[in-house]
């Protein structure tokens, strides 16, 4: 009774592991497609109303998908530090703290439209947010046809390392 009970759990624990992995890889797309709507609101926003940084960050807060609206609700709730750091150092904070799903590159993609933010006039924030949405598009596409991919394998993978790990105990 005891080796069937810790062959499950083996199988089970390993299965998990599996399914974790794949979870990742969901949560990677989730948050993308979350960031891409916030930034194609923001550019919306910037385009029709030139709308200030604190007033856009609160309306992204209120319209976003999260984890893209923890994001900028972070970043709205950091404003009062605005003197003693740059817009850009809050933003890079929000994002490494709040988007931690993404690959490093869309991070760094996103760190990047920080600087942009609230330094230039409406065209240039506007092509700023523009190309950023373009970077972070073709990395859904690629996280996308890897979650689809290797989604499936991660789980399938997990419960036969399980198995053969049982089979090997016994």
């Amino acid at each position: 009774m005891l080796k069937i009970l810790g062959v499950l759990l083996l199988v089970g624990s390993a299965g998990t592991l599996g399914v974790l992995a794949a979870a990742k890889l969901q949560r990677r797309v989730h948050t993308l497609r979350a960031v891409i709507g916030a930034l194609e609101l923001a550019e919306r926003e910037l385009s029709f109303r030139l709308t200030p940084i604190p007033e856009l960050f609160a309306s992204l807060e209120r319209r976003a998908q999260p984890p893209a609206s923890v994001c900028f609700g972070r970043c709205l709730g950091e404003l009062d530090r605005l003197g003693e750091e740059s817009l850009g150092a809050l933003w890079k904070g929000a994002v490494e703290e709040t988007l931690v799903d993404l690959a490093p590159r869309d991070r760094e993609t996103l760190s990047a439209l920080g600087e942009v933010l609230g330094r230039y006039d409406g065209a240039g924030q506007r092509e700023a947010l523009s190309l950023a949405r373009a970077e972070l598009s073709r990395a859904l596409e690629g996280a996308e046809a890897y979650r689809d991919s290797r989604g499936r394998m991660y789980t399938a993978l997990g419960l036969t390392a399980g198995a053969f790990c049982a089979v090997l105990l016994l």
